[in-house]
């Protein structure tokens, strides 16, 4: 059981509630496990490219030292 927000109040609740605690809207069977999951991907495609990014930077300046010394 995880927590998403709900997307009409931005509150917190439970992947497996079928209303809100907060606004009392009703939820379809699976609709905020449907959320959660696009939320995990997006951070996970963020925290790649922070990532990879760094990764590049590391490499060239790497590449630039070693450049420098011959």
């Amino acid at each position: 059981m995880s927590l998403t927000q709900c997307p009409s109040c931005r509150r917190r609740c439970f992947t497996d509630a079928t209303t809100c605690a907060s606004c009392y809207q009703t939820f379809q069977a699976g609709l905020l496990k449907e959320y959660a999951v696009a939320e995990e991907r997006a951070f996970s495609a963020k925290a790649n490219t922070l990532f990879l990014s760094l990764f590049l930077i590391w490499l060239a300046v790497l590449l630039f030292v070693q450049l420098q010394a011959t």
